[in-house]
């Protein structure tokens, strides 16, 4: 059961946090308490709305506008959150970008832009974070993974190695950190209503209604059959950054609405 304030006197830093699982993340983590730091790339009219919310639900926190998919973003990332507020406690790798195209059409540019936000950015938010969770004997790094990492999917090749990749990396910085008092998980999602995911119902569907494309979709494709919202996502992280989750590490957590294990339902209906 998490509990309000449980998060009382923490430091949160949630990258990508602008818009969708980031800005859920980042309100319900000030809501439980934390001091939270709002990171985007680029647009800081999102940064400021979900600031604004967090304000809303009478927390405290701060913009950091950084690209962290490079060393000097990652670095101006925690050296600013350590000028502000002191610490750092907890991390939120969810900085990712997904953009669909067949093999052919994916060059090296493309490659590197999808491995070096989605991978690399967790590599290096963890990698300066965790230097100060080590001295105080402490810390929570969640890392935002996909069921495409799991399964991998056409059309989202680099999509699906980065967050393979990322799965890799959970489970090495959670054996490396645990002597620390750190713990690291990863959260796979499945198709979120957010404007990343909506924008590949948006290629499956072409000129069909998307609303009504993903309710058909999440019929088909899902257990539950319902989309999952940023809400959901951000109350497993909740759960992850706070003490009842103390002797969970090293996990990934798939949530997905049943779509990975599908064909566990759809083998039993053959057509003939």
């Amino acid at each position: 059961m998490i509990l309000m304030n449980n998060l009382k006197g923490r430091v949160a830093i949630v990258t990508g946090s602008g818009r969708g699982i980031g800005r859920s993340t980042a309100v319900l983590l000030a809501k439980m308490g934390a001091r939270v730091v709002v990171n985007m790339k680029r647009n800081i009219e999102e940064g400021n709305e979900t600031l604004k919310q967090i304000k809303e639900v009478n927390g405290e926190g701060l913009i950091i506008q950084a690209d962290v998919s490079t060393d000097l973003g990652a670095k101006k990332l925690i050296n600013e959150t350590l000028e502000t507020f002191g610490t750092i406690d907890i991390l939120v790798n969810n900085a990712g970008v997904g953009i669909a195209k067949p093999l052919h059409e994916i060059d090296e540019i493309l490659w590197d832009k999808q491995i070096n936000t989605n991978l690399k950015s967790a590599f290096l938010c963890s990698k300066y974070a965790s230097e100060i969770m080590i001295k105080k004997g402490w810390g929570r790094i969640i890392n935002i993974t996909s069921v495409a990492g799991l399964i991998g999917m056409a059309l989202l090749i680099p999509y699906s190695a980065a967050k393979a990749g990322l799965i890799g990396l959970t489970k090495a910085l959670a054996a490396e950190l645990s002597p620390y008092g750190i713990t690291v998980n990863a959260i796979a999602a499945g198709l979120v209503k957010t404007k990343m995911g909506l924008s590949l119902v948006e290629l499956l569907a072409q000129k069909s209604n998307i609303e009504e494309f993903a309710t058909q979709w999440s019929l088909q494709h899902t257990l539950t059959k319902k989309l999952l919202t940023p809400d959901e996502i951000a109350n497993l992280i909740a759960f992850l950054a706070s003490e009842e989750a103390k002797n969970i590490t090293g996990q990934v957590f798939v949530i997905d609405s049943g779509w990975s294990i599908n064909e566990a339902r759809n083998y039993m209906f053959i057509q003939t």
